[in-house]
């Protein structure tokens, strides 16, 4: 109780934001982007960052937000976010701090001034700068910094006739920001360099670039034009006359969103003759029927990313979480809070784990920014919109808890991974936001698959009454028996039997919410174990099979398997994170702590990698404490695939089902090596 009133009281003495100034500008007729740029002497790409709608172009009267910047005042003033500047390592000059030194004396010896430096330098305190510390030099009074970086490349390495350009060839797939990311620029210098490609970025267009290798002083070759090694992951399929994105997936196993993924160009249409990236392994699939996927489970393999960690640029990570700290007007209303609202007790949980997350980014070094923003959510508002202008600068925003309040901060935020910490419902889709908990279809289909493959004989015993349930299985699994119930929902013993094969593993899936239906199909096939290999399933693990009357020593001895999104299963990684969180708050954590680690640690890890945020999120799949996260694009949204197939076991244990492919099971790791992966602060180490 005292950990949770703590947590209330940080949120009203912290403060998590910064500001910065920004004017309005109303659109006259004839303006363009280019001409308001020049007029306030910033980029394009300063506009749309600030104004994402102004790249469906501008009307009369329209207003803008302008980024204040040195040389230019303000009128109307008001408070926002941060806008991030990330200067490229060639651009600026970084000076090391001398003993005596400070801002101002750099703005004389730089001729620049100290809000330029403040704007260069957001993670240096102006009240504790320190001997040796590197100082980032923004290059000033230019309108055109490409220019000017290349420049001084050229002077620097001493080798005008060395040219301080290449050139990229663009190929399906990319993007101006993966681009940049490859060749360590940043995507303001590559849009400088490129004036002339706008939005759409084309196939095969030779993008100007700077010259790596002749900032780096390493020994290159003449040529100029740098064409992308072939991924040996993917091949070229040529489109047939006729073809379709069904006939694809039938070869295939990609839905339609997968393969215009890879190639934008395919969005219009599939034209005869039309060169498409597919994946290798991905032709000659046989896929279950519509199944949605090639491989008859998820296998991708999981990766550590705490072994690829990019430390060079700092990041932005904002939560939104629905304290809702107007109705705490004193102490012992609060307390009341407590004790009585379940969902404020889930959200504080759940920020516990976040905050668990946050101090292991800090123990392995990530220049992380942290912005935490009560959500004032209820069910069907919630104060985001308000909060639109501090969130324009986030690398990724974890939060809302509700489903149309997450959909909302998505569709203010084009460009801003959103990720979804509970909801599983889904509504409107977008292409940012992330559904980080498997949908039950989801999960029903990653365990059918698994059954179909195991070369066993699987029956279902569903309800009457879940016709869809039938349905669903007719049209996708046809080599599953359906088991007939009579209007009881009871089916005899031997009929039962009937359909049960000797000398085969039986799966028999249950699926009912009648607690005497499952007490009658569960005592039957105990009663057969002794004649058959039988296992009940389920295709989730539901309160009504706690049910008394269905006793938990029948389920263990029918070793139940299940789907869940979460690990039920004692693991290495789970009794660390336990151990770690008692030392800190004094409690165990329950699942909404997990989750809030789980959910916060991940995204930490993929924002600090050598590639952009969005290809770690749809390319890398990862597992925490509880919660795998494999991500997949599918009708317009990303969506969590990361499902545990787990099975009741002797001695009243949880035993994860190993799918092929997938990780080594936690249990043969040595627990060394879950410590540095999971670096979980306890009070001790935060002392000292």
């Amino acid at each position: 109780m005292k950990l949770r009133l703590f947590l209330l009281f940080a949120l009203f003495n912290c403060a998590f934001a910064f500001s910065q100034t920004y004017k309005k500008h109303k659109v006259a007729k004839g303006e363009t982007i280019s001409s308001i740029a020049r007029e306030y002497k910033i980029t394009p790409y300063d506009i749309f960052r600030l104004n994402p709608d102004a790249k469906n172009g501008l009307t009369p009267d329209m207003v803008l937000l302008i980024p204040s910047v040195n040389g230019v005042k303000t009128t109307t003033e008001t408070t926002t976010a941060p806008v991030k500047q990330s200067p490229s390592k060639v651009v600026n000059t970084v000076h090391n701090l001398q003993e005596g030194e400070t801002f101002y004396s750099l703005s004389k010896k730089y001729n620049v001034t100290v809000d330029a430096l403040k704007k260069a330098n957001p993670d240096i305190s102006l009240d504790d700068l320190q001997i040796g510390q590197g100082v980032v030099i923004p290059i000033q009074n230019t309108t055109n910094a490409a220019d000017v970086q290349v420049k001084k490349a050229e002077k620097i390495e001493g080798k005008p006739n060395r040219d301080a350009y290449v050139y990229h060839t663009v190929m399906q797939g990319e993007t101006k920001y993966s681009i940049a990311k490859e060749y360590d620029m940043t995507l303001q210098l590559l849009e400088e360099l490129n004036p002339e490609v706008k939005d759409v970025l084309p196939i095969g267009y030779n993008l100007k670039l700077v010259n790596r290798d002749v900032v780096s002083n390493q020994p290159i070759t003449d040529i100029t034009v740098v064409t992308p090694k072939q991924d040996p992951n993917y091949m070229v399929y040529v489109v047939r006359a006729k073809e379709t994105f069904y006939n694809l997936g039938k070869k295939t196993g990609l839905t339609e969103e997968e393969i215009i993924a890879l190639n934008p160009e395919a969005k219009e249409e599939l034209k005869e003759g039309m060169k498409l990236k597919l994946p290798k392994a991905g032709l000659g699939a046989n896929p279950n029927q519509n199944s949605g996927f090639a491989s008859p489970v998820s296998a991708r393999p999981f990766t550590d990313l705490t072994k690829s960690l990019h430390k060079a640029e700092s990041k932005e990570l904002v939560l939104l979480l629905p304290f809702n700290t107007e109705r705490m007007v004193q102490d012992t209303v609060r307390s009341q809070l407590i004790r009585k609202d379940r969902f404020l007790n889930i959200t504080l949980d759940f920020y516990s784990g976040a905050l668990m997350a946050i101090d292991s980014a800090k123990v392995l070094g990530l220049p992380l920014r942290v912005k935490i923003y009560d959500s004032k959510e209820s069910k069907n508002s919630s104060a985001v919109s308000s909060l639109r202008s501090k969130l324009m600068t986030a690398d990724a925003v974890v939060g809302p808890f509700f489903p149309a309040n997450v959909e909302t901060t998505a569709s203010i935020l084009p460009g801003v991974p959103v990720i979804s910490p509970f909801s599983k419902e889904h509504g409107s889709q977008y292409a940012n936001l992330l559904q980080s908990v498997p949908s039950s279809e989801y999960s029903k289909k990653i365990l059918f698959n698994y059954l179909v493959t195991q070369k066993a004989n699987v029956l279902a015993v569903v309800d009457a009454k879940k016709l869809s349930s039938r349905q669903y299985i007719k049209h996708n699994y046809p080599s599953i028996k359906i088991v007939g119930l009579d209007a009881d929902g009871k089916v005899t013993e031997s009929a039962l039997r009937s359909l049960l094969v000797k000398g085969s593993k039986n799966y028999i899936i249950l699926e009912t919410e009648r607690i005497e239906t499952a007490i009658s199909i569960t005592k039957t096939l105990e009663n057969a174990i002794t004649d058959y290999s039988v296992q009940l399933v389920v295709p989730e693990n539901t309160d009504m099979m706690e049910n008394a009357e269905l006793p938990i020593e029948r389920l263990i001895a029918l070793k139940m398997m299940y789907a869940s999104v979460t690990n039920d299963s004692k693991t290495v990684k789970d009794t660390l994170f336990a151990k770690a969180f008692r030392a800190r708050n004094g409690y165990s954590p329950n699942q909404f702590a997990t989750r809030g680690f789980d959910v916060t640690f991940d995204v930490i890890l993929r924002m600090f990698q050598q590639q952009p945020l969005n290809t770690m999120l749809d390319s890398v799949a990862t597992e925490q404490v509880k919660n795998k996260f494999a991500y997949k694009k599918e009708n317009g949204g990303r969506y969590n695939t990361g499902v545990y197939l787990l099975h009741y076991d002797e001695g009243m244990t949880v035993k994860e089902i190993t799918i092929p492919v997938a990780a080594k099971p936690v249990e043969e790791v040595d627990e060394n090596i879950i410590e540095e992966a999971f670096p979980f602060i306890t009070p001790k180490e935060e002392e000292e």
